[in-house]
């Protein structure tokens, strides 16, 4: 006879989590078919998580059912947990600046992970309130405060000056522009180095001005070769990087997940 599902909630910061749990996350985007497995992927968040958090509390929230047979993992949920003190004492999903994932739970038991969620959150963090729609692809209601998208620069005029001539008709065209696509693990690091410099030559917010960003995207495209599944993608135009675009994920599931385009200028060309 099989009796009722008994629950447990581990509550996890990202540098916590262990290998057991990751590899139970993976086996739970599968049976749950999330929408976006690339920013559901433990590789993604936990990393986001460490350089992302901004000065908030972060935790990984583990809903597994036990009682009938082996612990089976149901739910992942990012949180924000507010400070004691000056929180507003809402603990709700948490999401990486620029992306919009739903935390990851099975919709067969979504109202009993909220509801195990909500009790053992009530037990650490009596004055807190569990904010989790019955939607679970609903927007989190605190997504990323204190973080703004990067502006949109003005248009400005090129100086007359920095004219430094005009190609004549008999002039050798240039060269048409070549892609490489790079996937294999022991070159995805000297590729996205590559990313990196065209981004801070022609980016008016540079991705290397920001550390933390910077290291995000080393760290999250070098996980995601390890598995095969980043690509970076390097056009070329009379032997300069023109383009770059950054992929996490492979075949429908892969996804655009940084990407810049333009020319140096000649002052950081001759640099």
């Amino acid at each position: 006879m099989v009796g009722p599902l008994l629950w447990r909630v581990d509550l996890r910061r990202a540098v916590d989590v262990t290998e057991g749990e990751i590899a139970a996350w993976r086996g739970l985007l599968v049976r749950a078919g999330s929408a976006e497995p690339v920013y559901a992927d433990p590789d993604f968040l936990l990393a986001a998580a460490q350089h992302q958090a901004g000065g908030r509390d972060l935790v990984f929230a583990f809903a597994w059912s036990h009682g009938n047979g082996p612990d089976r993992l149901h739910g992942v949920v990012p949180l924000a947990i507010p400070h004691p003190m000056w929180g507003n004492g809402q603990i709700a999903p948490w999401q990486p600046h620029g992306v919009s994932v739903a935390p990851t739970i099975e919709a067969a038991v979504f109202d009993d992970v909220r509801d195990a969620l909500a009790d053992h959150l009530a037990s650490v963090r009596p004055r807190g309130t569990l904010v989790l729609s019955d939607d679970p692809y609903a927007a989190s209601p605190v997504t990323n405060p204190g973080r703004t998208l990067r502006s949109v620069p003005k248009r400005v005029a090129i100086p007359a000056d920095a004219l430094v001539g005009i190609r004549s008709a008999e002039s050798a065209q240039p060269e048409r522009p070549a892609v490489e696509r790079i996937s294999e693990p022991d070159r995805i690091r000297d590729a996205v180095e590559a990313f990196l410099i065209l981004d801070a030559e022609v980016s008016p917010a540079p991705i290397i001005g920001d550390p933390s960003e910077a290291a995000l995207v080393r760290v999250v495209t070098r996980l995601f070769a390890q598995r095969r599944q980043a690509s970076v993608e390097l056009t070329r135009c009379d032997g300069a990087v023109v383009a770059a675009t950054l992929r996490l994920g492979v075949g429908t599931q892969a996804v655009v997940w940084r990407q810049v385009a333009g020319v140096a200028s000649l002052r950081a060309r001759s640099a």
